[in-house]
C-alpha cells in the first residue's frame, strides 16, 4: 500500500511520517531529500541557467539555489522542470522495488504527479500563524505552494504531537478499512 503525505511547508508532513514509520513500519521517501541528491546531478545546467553564484565548495548551495528561485514563479518553474522528473522517475523506482507500507513524503505530491502513485492520500494542514510559528521560512514559500490544497484525508494540525499522533491512529484505521474493502471488491472483480 502507499500513502501519499502532503502539504505545505510547516504543517508537519516530516511529524506523520516519522509517526507513520514508528507506529506502523512505513518506509518512508522522502521527496525533498531526493531533490536534494539530484541538484548534484544536473549541476551543469542549473550554473548555466542560475549562474556560478548557486555554487558553495563546488556544490549546488540549496540556500542560495532557493533565493534566486524563490524570488520568480518563472525561475522556480524552470527548476521544477530540469529536477521534477528525474525525482518522479527516483521515486517512482523506489515505490516499485518496496513492499509493505509505503509513505510519499511531498509538499508538491500532485504538482510533481506523485499522487498517481498512492492508493491513499493524507494532507496535513494547519494554520497560518502556526507554520509560520513553526518555520521562520515559510512566509516566502507559502506563496508558490498555493496548488498544494487538501486532498484524500486531511489532518489539521494545530494542537500538540499526541493530539496529532491520535488523529493519525484514527485516519489509519479508516484507511486499512477501506484498503481491504478496496482489495475485497478487486478479488471479487477477477
Amino acid at each position: 500500500m502507499v500513502i501519499g503525505v502532503t502539504g505545505k511547508i510547516g504543517t508537519g508532513k516530516t511529524t506523520v511520517c516519522e509517526v507513520l514509520k514508528r507506529d506502523y513500519g512505513a518506509y518512508v521517501v522522502n521527496v525533498d531529500r531526493i531533490g536534494h541528491e539530484v541538484l548534484e546531478e544536473v549541476k551543469e545546467k542549473l550554473v548555466e541557467l542560475f549562474g556560478e553564484s548557486i555554487l558553495e565548495d563546488g556544490k549546488v548551495s540549496r540556500k542560495k539555489l532557493g533565493e534566486i528561485v524563490f524570488s520568480s514563479e518563472e525561475k522556480l518553474k524552470k527548476l521544477e522542470q530540469i529536477v521534477h522528473p528525474l525525482m518522479k522517475k527516483r521515486v517512482e523506482d523506489i515505490v516499485k522495488k518496496r513492499s509493505g507500507l509505503v509513505v510519499i513524503e511531498a509538499a508538491l505530491l500532485r504538482r510533481m504527479k506523485l499522487d498517481t502513485l498512492c492508493d491513499h492520500i493524507i494532507t496535513v494542514v494547519a494554520e497560518e500563524e502556526k507554520i509560520i510559528e513553526r518555520k521562520e521560512s515559510a512566509k516566502e514559500r507559502l506563496k508558490f505552494q498555493k496548488d498544494v490544497i487538501p486532498q484524500g484525508i486531511v489532518i489539521p494540525n494545530n494542537s500538540s504531537i499526541p493530539d496529532l499522533e491520535k488523529k493519525i491512529r484514527e485516519v489509519m484505521s479508516l484507511i486499512w478499512e477501506r484498503h481491504e474493502s478496496q482489495e475485497a471488491n478487486t478479488e471479487e472483480e477477477s
